[in-house]
């Protein structure tokens, strides 16, 4: 019974961690300034209601990134395998990108991409905004870690916290300001770069260099 609530738990604080780690990296606050700016555009070409256009732009990322998420959770085990990647190789590799990311995401402003009339919310709002080269090799890294399934649960959940900020985006933009969710953002970038660290410094202890 005591080894079962210890599995349980250690179960759950894999599921945590994948979930703050995968959330940070994606960091949507950072991607909501394009985002309404797509849906400002959509709503005044159209003459539409804004909350209609909302729902159905968010509801279309919210498609492609759960899409992107379970792909990279499931099957990015086997792309090392075919590669013959090591783990250690694979963690010092991911933490270096991250740090490059996290530094980015510190220096700049918000992510921005130019909308323009015929884009699509797939591109770039779920990738590569949401959904970048960080968190697909962060979700590659950890399926070799923590295993396909138990990643992709984490990954859902995270998912699911990313659905909510971007479904409310629109007013969380117009009551807390550009301002509050740049420092979220530089928030996130912290944890990011924490995350890096920690993957490189695993990374050189199984190669048994530290």
């Amino acid at each position: 019974m005591v080894e079962f609530i210890l599995e349980i738990s250690q179960k759950l604080s894999e599921l945590l961690a994948i979930a703050v780690s995968v959330f940070a990296i994606m960091d949507p606050p950072a991607a909501i300034p394009t985002l309404i700016s797509y849906i400002s555009s959509l709503a005044s070409s159209e003459s539409a209601d804004i909350e209609k256009v909302v729902v159905r732009i968010v509801n279309k990322a919210a498609t492609s990134i759960l899409l992107l998420l379970a792909l990279f959770s499931l099957v990015g085990e086997y792309v090392l395998k075919v590669f013959n990647i090591s783990l250690e190789s694979l963690r010092i590799a991911g933490g270096l990108l991250l740090i490059i990311l996290a530094v980015d995401m510190l220096l700049s402003k918000e992510k921005i991409e130019e909308v323009r009339s015929g884009d699509f919310a797939v591109v770039p709002i779920a990738t590569p905004l949401i959904v970048g080269p960080g968190t697909m090799s962060t979700l590659i890294v950890y399926s070799r870690i923590y295993g396909p399934l138990t990643t992709l649960v984490g990954a859902l959940i995270a998912f699911t916290a990313t659905y909510v900020m971007l479904r409310f985006s629109y007013k969380a933009f117009k009551y807390l300001g550009k301002s509050v969710l740049q420092g979220l953002g530089k928030f996130m970038a912290i944890i990011v770069a924490s995350i890096a660290v920690e993957l490189i410094l695993s990374g050189f202890r199984g190669l048994k260099l530290i």
